[in-house]
């Protein structure tokens, strides 16, 4: 509750005092004389502040403030302690208290520590609220699709978020969605309210990746004017998600492996070891088994990160999930863009179908925003969509009378161009191969003779 304090202290004179004083300087106070009753209470209400005696008859103040975190986790929790139990107290901060105060104190240093604690209170409010909404964008049902291999991803996802994991490998081609695999592990898993902390192997200079990674103290080179941490410190408790790390320099392989094996590292410059717990979800499109062939990659390190593995499947091999992923990014764009299309052709439908996507989700979602920008009216317009492979230039532009085809001509042999045509034909028609047999000219056996040929009958 807000404002709401919580007092748990067995000297009964010295608790009614304290809770009439803080009730006249206008706090909602409630309070309990042992720490059994005080911590029901902090489950009923959950207290802004719990002001805890260090010393009670049925429990310390260590066993309280760890209770009262479990049952009330936005709480914050003040130990009061009598002189020459300092030690004890400082203990209690490293398992989490705000702050302590020694018996005898004066009431105005106790208001002071009470404001900064509601502050800190509010700021915890505010950034368990963010986590959330944060959380709600990566649930399971983000990664779209109704495939086998899409739906074995899932499974897997929701088996290890029941486990606190120290590494997990993601791995698959560009655009597959492997940063949002990661996320999904994260805002799912045990650690889903600590941080998530991203960062690119590949976009960062080895001497800059060093120091993001680990931090560095002042003076550690020629800029470092002042001490600096690390994401792996800021992550404390949480994840570092490392994307492209085929892409790390061997010397960073080599004190990555001693994170991973030790939780500990030190800063740039620094001369003591820093411990963390941080889980690790490293990303690559790299095959690392050819990179530790090559040399490239540390292969101790490799086996490290290939404890759990993620493989995230191609577009083409779940091409049965194009058409709820069209429909995703359609809904997605028309609130984005203040667009209302609601129509996709069939033929259109079909081409995307057909098509590989080399770039994967990635592509196909650039294809549909570029779309979605330039039609207008209800349908996404076909002669917005274009699509380049490694072969052709492919642009769907068909009208009632006429079909315009594009082909390299620096590859424009016979055969590509005539599978081009029938494609085209087969997309006009809905795959219906009478129709296209019949617009083509030829018959339904010749058809389907050149559509195995070509390969586009199963």
């Amino acid at each position: 509750m807000a404002n709401q304090i919580l007092i748990i202290d067995d000297e009964v004179f010295f608790n009614k005092n304290l809770k009439k004083y803080l009730s006249e300087e206008g706090y909602d106070v409630i309070n309990a004389f042992n720490g059994k009753d005080g911590i029901t209470l902090a489950s009923q209400n959950s207290p802004a502040i719990a002001i805890i005696d260090l010393r009670l008859p049925d429990m310390n103040g260590i066993e309280i403030l760890k209770s009262i975190s479990n049952v009330s986790p936005t709480t914050i929790n003040i130990l009061i302690t009598a002189h020459g139990h300092v030690e004890a107290a400082v203990s209690a901060m490293r398992h989490g208290a705000y702050d302590f105060i020694e018996k005898p104190f004066p009431t105005d240093k106790l208001k002071v520590v009470i404001q900064n604690a509601l502050n800190t209170s509010e700021l915890k409010k505010t950034v368990k609220v963010t986590t959330r909404q944060t959380s709600s964008k990566y649930v399971f049902a983000s990664l779209i699709g109704e495939s086998n291999a899409i739906q074995e991803v899932i499974a897997l996802l929701k088996k290890l978020t029941q486990n606190d994991l120290n590494m997990v490998l993601v791995t698959g081609e560009t655009g597959t969605g492997k940063g949002l695999a990661a996320k999904v592990l994260h805002y799912n898993g045990l650690r889903a309210e600590r941080p998530f902390i991203e960062m690119n192997c590949a976009a960062i200079p080895e001497n800059l990746l060093e120091s993001e990674l680990f931090g560095y103290e002042s003076g550690a080179f020629t800029d470092a004017k002042k001490s600096r941490s690390g994401i792996l410190e800021d992550a404390h408790k949480g994840t570092v998600f490392l994307d492209e790390i085929g892409d790390m320099s061997p010397n960073l392989q080599s004190k990555l492996v001693k994170v991973i094996e030790e939780r500990s590292f030190r800063r740039l410059g620094g001369k003591k070891d820093i411990n963390v717990d941080v889980q690790v979800i490293a990303a690559t499109n790299k095959d690392l088994v050819k990179e530790v062939e090559k040399g490239s990659f540390r292969e101790d390190l490799y086996h490290r990160l290939n404890v759990i593995r993620i493989e995230m499947p191609a577009l083409k091999q779940r091409k049965e999930d194009i058409g709820l992923l069209i429909d995703h990014f359609i809904a997605h764009y028309n609130r984005e863009l203040n667009k209302k299309i609601t129509a996709v052709s069939e033929d259109l439908r079909n081409t995307f179908k057909m098509y590989d996507w080399p770039g994967n989700i990635r592509e196909l979602r650039s294809t549909i925003e570029r779309a979605m920008i330039l039609s207008e009216g209800e349908e996404l317009n076909k002669k917005y969509i274009q699509i380049v492979n490694s072969d052709e230039k492919i642009k769907v532009e068909n009208t009632e009378t006429k079909m315009n085809l594009e082909v390299d001509l620096d590859d424009a042999s016979l055969d590509k161009v005539e599978q081009e045509i029938i494609k085209k034909f087969l997309d006009l028609n809905d795959w219906n191969q009478t129709k296209t047999a019949k617009m083509l000219g030829i018959n339904r056996q010749n058809l389907r003779y050149r559509m195995k040929k070509m390969g586009l009958l199963s």
